[in-house]
């Protein structure tokens, strides 16, 4: 699993005794220079206790009728591959913990969101992820419970394909850039990339603008190799 850091476009100024923080967030202004504004953001309930005790905490993820039920985490510092071999309360752990690609961002936010795991034979981390390459239990477990500290969300799984990590050279659909593209047509070609590759045939069509939430750990097939399951936002009923 691998990340790319960048310097976060958020800073955590602090967490009030009402379970909401403060955050400042870079944004372009009027004449196209960056402006800084901030936000004040309220912790669902259910998450305040976790969040106190690791600020890096920045949501939690479940799929029913699996292993996987963790929290999620996301480095202020953008050190996001710290938790390859951590765990939620920083102690050394092979299994490490889920975490977010540096690159995503929840607070401003980028468009699609990006999750590492790994992908231990116990059943560990995202150890059921590959399950998804068989079309019955994509049918058994269609959606994905992903919750921000600050919202819930319910997300349709779409695709599930093999890929790997390439040279910066080689010429080829690289999932893992693919959190903020630049244009319609670069989402559509992306889309396009992931619904070719994937095992799994969804029901669901996907438009830009659309939140996509993707999941990432490794595959043994090839050298790199990576699987990754792909979902789209529900609307809120």
């Amino acid at each position: 699993m691998t990340s790319e850091a960048r310097t976060s476009t958020f800073s955590n100024v602090g967490v009030t005794e009402q379970n909401t923080v403060t955050v400042k967030v870079e944004k372009e202004g009027e004449d196209g220079g960056e402006e800084t504004e901030e936000r004040v953001l309220t912790i669902l309930p259910k998450y305040q206790s976790l969040y106190k005790k690791n600020k890096n905490l920045i949501g939690w993820l479940t799929i029913e009728g699996t292993d996987i039920n963790y929290p999620v985490m996301k480095s202020i510092h953008g050190n996001g591959e710290f938790y390859l071999d951590h765990d939620y309360n920083g102690k050394e752990d092979r299994n490490g913990t889920l975490f977010m690609d540096d690159n995503c961002d929840v607070i401003k936010p980028s468009e699609n969101w990006l999750i590492y795991g790994h992908n231990m034979k116990s059943g560990k981390m995202f150890g059921n992820l590959t399950d998804y390459k068989n079309q019955a239990f994509y049918e058994t477990h269609p959606t994905v419970k992903f919750d921000t500290i600050y919202e819930t969300g319910v997300y349709k799984v779409i695709y599930a394909f093999e890929s790997r990590v390439y040279e910066e050279s080689e010429i080829a659909f690289k999932y893992y850039q693919f959190i903020d593209p630049a244009s319609e047509a670069e989402f559509n070609s992306g889309i396009k990339e992931m619904e070719a590759a994937s095992y799994i045939k969804s029901p669901y069509t996907v438009s830009y603008g659309d939140r996509l939430l993707m999941l990432s750990t490794c595959d043994y097939d090839e050298a790199n190799g990576r699987f990754v399951v792909v979902c789209v936002r529900m609307e809120d009923e």
